[in-house]
């Protein structure tokens, strides 16, 4: 692949949000209190894991394969191509820690522990700003491929921060206003 300049430093600057969020969810899973918190993190996390890897891939000249949420895939036409198992496992593993979330009662309002509260806020705001980013280097690739690529993973992104919003609402961590 033959990225310009800026494709390729944005590429970069979302490999390290990657990793930060890599590591951000692995760290907190362990500070979690409650359990469900811990599984979430863990299964956020290993989708962002996947997210870094297909930047990874980006950066070294191999096109991951996207698959579609009706089951098809995208091709990548002659070039190497890889597995993006996170459209698939991603989903299920966000299906899986969401539903978790549901069975909740939407009652309870101060049985949370203060500290899982700023774990999940600090979550929040960065998968805020991560969605954010992705939407930037959309914009900025000429290659409607990794356009596509890119933004698969800003809206996993955004069901990342679905997710942590559910948990929180369901736990009187977060009032809608």
């Amino acid at each position: 692949m033959n990225f310009t300049t800026k494709e390729r430093n944005l590429l970069e600057d979302q490999k390290n949000q990657e990793k930060m969020c890599v590591q951000k969810y692995s760290n907190y899973a362990d500070l979690a209190t409650d359990p469900q918190l811990k599984n979430i993190f863990t299964q956020l996390g290993q989708v962002e894991q996947e997210h870094y890897n297909t930047i990874e891939q980006l950066l070294n000249g191999q096109m991951p394969q996207m698959k579609q949420s009706g089951g098809g895939s995208q091709q990548s036409g002659n070039q190497q191509g890889m597995s993006m198992s996170s459209s698939q496992s991603g989903q299920n593993q966000m299906k899986s820690a969401q539903s978790q979330t549901s069975f909740i009662p939407q009652s309870q309002s101060s049985g949370y522990n203060t500290s899982d509260k700023d774990l999940c806020s600090d979550l929040l705001m960065t998968e805020k700003y991560v969605s954010s980013s992705y939407n930037t280097a959309i914009f900025e690739f000429r290659d409607p491929q990794i356009r596509d690529i890119l933004n698969h993973i800003q809206k996993e992104e955004q069901q990342h921060g679905e997710t942590l919003y559910q948990y929180m609402a369901s736990k009187g961590m977060y009032q809608a206003q």
